[in-house]
């Protein structure tokens, strides 16, 4: 299969390639439900467009093939970027607006956590089923530090630094101690899908 492909010509491995990163940027983190089908077609839409870009941009201004190319495998993963970050959002309104659709075409309200990037979390609280309260009360403290400042699983479990915990049988939050230690290390938390009975995040755009 890879021999195949790479006999083909290169404006169309250029086409599939950049094709196939401006879908990974455009879906990052939210394409776990995605079909083969989807993918294979998202793929195309981007490698369309960096195909346009290559031929009627770079070539038609004389660039050699190699930063030609380069400049188009960029400009994939730039267009992906914009659709997440902006155009999603637009088309999505714009569908509200008129009554086409009022969904979203993600899978769950989990998956839909990670589709808002233009909210910044500050702050995250979990309830365990057994009861117990685990939070984090800044997020941002932990932001460069390893995979900081949580992190949402696919299958709906949980990374998180654990900052106050509250056992089922307390009033208060009480303090944890050296979640952030230049001896020890940075300590954070796995809590798996089948413990999480509630998550609670606080965000501010």
């Amino acid at each position: 299969m890879s021999a195949e492909l790479l006999k083909l010509p290169w404006i169309t491995l250029l086409t599939l390639a950049s094709g196939y990163v401006g879908y990974y940027v455009a879906h990052v983190g939210i394409r776990e439900h995605h079909k083969n089908i989807d993918v294979a077609f998202s793929t195309l839409v981007f490698g369309f467009f960096t195909a346009f870009f290559y031929e009627t941009v770079t070539r038609t201004w004389g660039w050699q093939i190699l930063p030609a190319s380069a400049t188009a495998f960029v400009f994939s993963g730039i267009l992906g970027g914009i659709w997440r970050r902006w155009l999603k959002d637009c088309m999505q309104i714009a569908l509200r607006i008129s009554d086409v659709s009022h969904s979203d075409d993600l899978p769950s309200a989990w998956v839909a956590l990670f589709a808002k990037t233009n909210f910044k979390s500050l702050q995250l609280t979990v309830k365990l089923k057994d009861g117990t309260w685990l939070k984090c009360d800044d997020l941002y403290k932990f932001e460069r530090r390893p995979n900081g400042p949580c992190v949402f699983g696919g299958a709906g479990d949980l990374l998180m630094y654990v900052t106050h915990q509250q056992n089922m049988d307390q009033d208060e939050f009480w303090s944890c101690a050296e979640v952030l230690s230049d001896e020890w290390g940075d300590e954070i938390t796995y809590i798996p899908k089948d413990q999480i009975a509630r998550v609670d995040i606080r965000r501010k755009k």
